[in-house]
């Protein structure tokens, strides 16, 4: 790691804000910094924490959250910054499972409140279905495209910052070439940052409040952070499916090799 250099930044009320760049790529380029951010839902965010954005000069958003949770808890920085925003197309949020259902994720806690068991294995479950839900699948695509284009910096988010954004984050560094081992240790670092203290206080405030659920700190807490087992099981379903992660992303995602031609020429000093 470069001296000086902390990929997690600090944010008054944004949670796991952090810089996914520097890691090294197989050619020996490094993914730049300062190019690719993740974070948790900007709803909170405060007006120092918009100023932030602005400053890191952020072009475009990836909100990777359902419609329901983007009404229960709107980005802040709409109206406020003028910055691209990738999201569910309007005609789409209309129809789709995710304007009239809670989130799979909602649901799971819902179901198992008291049941840690349970809980673990939806949410390893969950990452081997990921990466085929139509809704995402359509995300993952118009965020490559951005990519391709070269044109800025960008941001992704969904709620917590950890398994929609940690596996579209995941597969930009497998994109890019960054080996799997370091593509994991950037998964993880969600578990580390910030205070799990305040994270877990948090959110069983959102869950009580939003959703009406009590559920138990370890359930509540697995819900809340990931594991090597989640990326492990996603990734062998990208294999079962498309024969490697690269098939997946050409198959899948249309990140072909000239698009990850392109994003590579872009992303990679």
């Amino acid at each position: 790691m470069t001296p000086g250099f902390d990929r997690v930044l600090s944010f008054e009320k944004v949670a796991n804000f952090r810089d996914f760049g520097y890691w090294r790529a197989a050619d020996g380029a490094r993914v730049a910094v300062g190019r690719l951010f993740r974070s948790g839902h900007l709803h909170s965010a405060t007006d120092t924490d918009l100023a932030r954005m602005e400053a890191l000069g952020i072009v475009s958003v990836t909100d990777l959250r359902h419609p329901g949770e983007q009404r229960a808890q709107p980005s802040r920085w709409i109206g406020k910054l003028p910055l691209k925003l990738i999201e569910e197309p309007a005609a789409e949020r209309s129809t789709s499972v995710g304007s009239r259902a809670e989130p799979p994720h909602i649901k799971a806690l819902r179901a198992n409140a008291q049941d840690l068991a349970s809980m673990q294995e939806f949410m390893a479950t969950n990452y081997v279905e990921m990466p085929f839900d139509v809704r995402l699948v359509t995300l993952f695509r118009r965020y490559f495209e951005t990519l391709a284009s070269g044109n800025g910096v960008m941001l992704i988010h969904c709620a917590a910052g950890k398994d929609r954004t940690g596996i579209l984050a995941w597969l930009t560094h497998r994109a890019l070439g960054v080996h799997r081992d370091d593509a994991l240790e950037d998964f993880l670092l969600s578990n580390a940052t910030g205070d799990a203290t305040e994270r877990l206080r948090q959110g069983r405030r959102y869950m009580e409040k939003v959703h009406g659920i009590s559920a138990s700190d370890e359930v509540l807490g697995s819900l809340l952070s990931v594991e090597p087992d989640y990326l492990e099981r996603c990734e062998a379903s990208l294999i079962a499916h498309s024969g490697s992660v690269d098939g997946y992303l050409a198959d899948v995602l249309a990140v072909n090799q000239a698009r990850r031609d392109r994003i590579r020429a872009s992303l990679l000093v």
